[in-house]
């Protein structure tokens, strides 16, 4: 066959393969076509199994929008909204439901929207998803320690019907990819750990979880955190914010009364945040990610911020008052949580100008805790546009403590506006969960139709303890996602 009739035909072929046909009659057909023709149409038939793999097909029932937030289309600049005529058809990757509206990854940008955004639910048909997530860590876990681990560890997953993961990349003042951005602040382009040592840990883990899949978003677990004995720590001893003028960068934690055994980035501090936004824009240009994740730790605890250069930037945007001496006095609280946001807005946007269709993806603790504790106003940032995803971590050791969260008027507010996932701790090496537990809490997520679930994390996921090694039944897992 001469080249010119291959490529006509692979049109005409391309044409009768309707999407909803099964992978089976699409395989028959183009298998029995490929024995009398050239090699192109091999690898056109691996191109089109992959696509049914992990594409879907969305299609408008009547005339629509797509649109960038789910707010109504009379709020929202022309730009954030594109029209879109009953009968079109849309690749996606998934399709969530976020109250009225279905949430979706487009194969391919749609007008000045882009790639991600919102079809109102009851005008368009595509099959919903579950989010099923589950984080990676380096802590108590092997799973990214290699790259036969990571393929292993996938493909158990999947096995399972997971289909999102979060790999930790900042942890302990070190990233777990090479960074020019680390290297030049730090001085070390990657965590010292032989595990990591000439590989590229985040670049296997989209390779991979891209071939099978995977909605990937990497997770800064230690967000502002440090251990103080960190080469960060150590090299920029000015970046740290302390308890008082003398510089104690120690606190006692408020909940609990013990010391913290961590220092923290001041937040305040112009150097910290050009590192931080820096840091986190260099993955989302650098890798194909579907977004990127700060947690908990990405805070201002309330005890800090009492160093001089805090203390002075207070008074200097206060006409000069001095901050109060109650960290818990609301004026100091919403002050300190400003800075927090305005960083948060500074990353927003540097991420979006590397890759648009990057999610900013946030996990943090219950609204009341993260706000009191740690000066992290999820929710003010969900009404401000800077949240995409909210991965909500309740972590509760009874289903009446873990339902009331889920009850909570922000938390029902939250999923009207953008995916909510409900993080279920499925244990700790020091603290055993039952899987009825996460069973039940599971059940309890769908029964509110969130978005989805993520469970924390990998290694106690399928281990009911870590020491002594006890495996969970594997066939009690498969009851997760049938």
């Amino acid at each position: 066959m001469r080249r010119f009739e291959s490529a006509n035909a692979i049109t005409c072929w391309g044409a009768w393969i309707a999407p909803n046909r099964s992978i089976c009659t699409q395989t028959a057909f183009l298998s029995r076509i490929a024995a009398a023709s050239s090699v192109c149409i091999s690898i056109y038939i691996s191109i089109k199994l992959m696509e049914n793999k992990i594409m879907q097909l969305l299609t408008a029932n009547r005339n629509t929008v797509f649109k960038k937030t789910a707010a109504p289309v009379g709020r929202l600049p022309g730009t954030d909204v594109a029209n879109v005529r009953a009968g079109d058809s849309f690749n996606v990757q998934y399709a969530f439901q976020v109250g009225q509206h279905c949430f979706v990854r487009l194969q391919d940008a749609l007008g000045t929207v882009g790639k991600i955004g919102y079809f109102p639910l009851s005008d368009v048909h595509v099959p919903i998803q579950e989010a099923r997530g589950v984080w990676l860590t380096t802590t108590d876990s092997d799973v990214l320690k290699s790259k036969s681990n990571i393929q292993a560890g996938l493909k158990q997953l999947k096995g399972l019907g997971f289909n999102t993961i979060y790999p930790v990349v900042w942890q302990s003042g070190f990233t777990l990819f090479p960074s020019a951005v680390a290297a030049s602040v730090i001085g070390s382009k990657i965590m010292p750990d032989p595990a990591f040592a000439g590989r590229n840990m985040l670049a296997e883990i989209v390779d991979e979880a891209k071939t099978q899949g995977f909605r990937v978003i990497p997770w800064f677990e230690y967000g502002l955190m440090t251990p103080p004995g960190s080469q960060l720590a150590i090299t920029h001893p000015d970046w740290l914010t302390a308890v008082n003028d003398k510089g104690d960068t120690i606190r006692t934690k408020r909940a609990d009364r013990e010391k913290d055994d961590q220092v923290w980035l001041n937040p305040c501090r112009p150097e910290v945040q050009q590192f931080m936004v820096d840091l986190i824009a260099e993955v989302a240009e650098q890798y194909d990610v579907d977004g990127v994740q700060l947690d908990d730790h990405f805070g201002f605890p309330v005890e800090l911020g009492y160093d001089r250069f805090t203390q002075n930037l207070f008074k200097a945007e206060n006409s000069g008052a001095a901050a109060p001496k109650d960290h818990t006095d609301p004026k100091w609280v919403d002050w300190a949580s400003g800075k927090v946001t305005d960083l948060l807005r500074r990353i927003f946007h540097a991420v979006k100008a590397k890759r648009p269709d990057c999610l900013i993806s946030i996990s943090p603790n219950p609204l009341s805790f993260s706000k009191e504790h740690y000066l992290a106003d999820w929710n003010n940032w969900v009404q401000a546009g800077l949240a995409e995803e909210i991965v909500l971590q309740v972590y509760r050791d009874t289903v009446t403590s873990f339902r009331d969260e889920l009850l909570k008027p922000e938390v029902s507010d939250t999923h009207d506006h953008i995916p909510l996932s409900i993080g279920v701790l499925s244990g700790l090496r020091t603290q055993r969960v039952a899987f009825a537990l996460i069973e039940n809490q599971i059940k309890e997520s769908r029964n509110r139709s969130y978005t989805g679930v993520s469970c924390f994390f990998y290694e106690t996921l399928f281990n009911e303890t870590l020491t002594p090694s006890k495996a969970r039944n594997l066939s009690d897992l498969k009851t997760i996602f049938p």
